[in-house]
């Protein structure tokens, strides 16, 4: 009778295991985006998007010229006769930015890319003063080269369109006759306006240079007035023009809700020793040389805008006309 009892009672709690190993919750398909993360895989979502971002590398290059501090010249009265006359000497200097961009657009003959305007944007002349106002050097941009890895090859990468203000530009590569077909990137366009507190995103992009995957969480959506979102995404270097995509009602049903752009900094200043200090100098000894004032900008890890959908549809409509001087069919973005 025991070991009856003992059978029942070890059948009862197996069944109850049994019972509760089966129980699995599945996102409610109610039309709204996913803020709970999700039951299944997304690695193939992502392996496919991996194929459609590229590492952008910019290089400009720019002749500087160096003045006494006794020079006459004046920000609105300089010539080219001046400039030569009373520079100290002249050099060629040079200023690189990486960020990523996205293959949107591609009709056989050509490829269309989004990325960031401030990755690509360098202006065309540089002043420096000294501390009583009088110029101290001078550089003129002398050209820009654009390097987009992992394409087809092709003529140069060539700037479009760009918008400062909404922090959007559109890049082209015309190609030269090839095999390799790229990926587009072909996730429907999502809507910004129905995202909400808890909102899981994922965006993809090259930040320092590795292509990398960050999730992160939206937070008040509705709070910006300058059309981007905030999530708490790991930004960095790098990671400017990476696509930004939410699921609305499980995998594998991504939209593309945005380009992630800029993140919260801070300015730091702090005094640095010159430059031609010997390279050993020993830790605790005191410093008599000259020191100099410099800052850096500072990241504030977690704090991450993003460009939305709707202004980069609204950024392709305005440009229709340019973007089809260049041979690009309107009707093929976004399909």
């Amino acid at each position: 009778m025991l070991k009856i009892g003992f059978l029942v009672l070890m059948l009862a709690l197996f069944s109850c295991a049994t019972q509760q190993v089966e129980q699995q919750q599945f996102p409610i398909a109610d039309g709204r985006y996913d803020s709970e993360f999700p039951v299944q895989s997304v690695s193939d979502e992502l392996a496919f998007l991996s194929t459609t971002v590229r590492k952008l590398d910019c290089l400009v290059f720019y002749m500087t010229y160096v003045f006494s501090q006794a020079n006459p010249l004046d920000k609105n009265n300089l010539s080219d006769n001046k400039i030569i006359e009373f520079a100290l000497g002249a050099d060629v200097t040079n200023e690189s930015v990486s960020g990523t961009a996205t293959i949107v657009y591609y009709d056989g003959n050509q490829i269309g890319l989004l990325t960031c305007a401030h990755v690509i944007e360098f202006p065309d002349t540089l002043f420096n003063y000294f501390t009583d106002g009088s110029l101290q050097s001078l550089s003129v941009k002398l050209k820009q080269q654009n390097f987009v890895a992992g394409l087809p090859e092709g003529e140069a990468v060539e700037i479009v369109a760009t918008n400062t203000k909404k922090d959007i530009a559109l890049l082209r590569k015309k190609l030269f006759a090839h095999v390799q077909t790229p990926v587009v990137l072909s996730y429907l366009r999502g809507k910004t306006k129905d995202l909400e507190w808890g909102t899981v995103v994922y965006t993809m992009g090259y930040p320092l240079g590795n292509l990398m995957v960050t999730r992160a969480i939206v937070s008040n959506p509705t709070k910006s007035g300058n059309g981007k979102f905030l999530t708490d995404a790991l930004f960095n270097h790098g990671i400017s023009g990476s696509p930004v995509l939410a699921l609305r009602d499980g995998v594998p049903n991504f939209e593309w809700i945005g380009m992630a752009s800029s993140s919260s900094a801070q300015s730091i200043h702090y005094l640095k020793p010159e430059e031609n200090i010997p390279q050993f100098v020993a830790p605790n000894s005191p410093y008599s040389g000259e020191v100099f004032i410099d800052h850096k900008k500072s990241i504030n890890y977690g704090v991450t805008y993003s460009v939305s959908i709707e202004d980069v549809i609204k950024f392709l409509s305005v440009n229709k006309m340019i973007i089809q001087e260049k041979g690009f069919d309107s009707e093929l973005f976004f399909k």
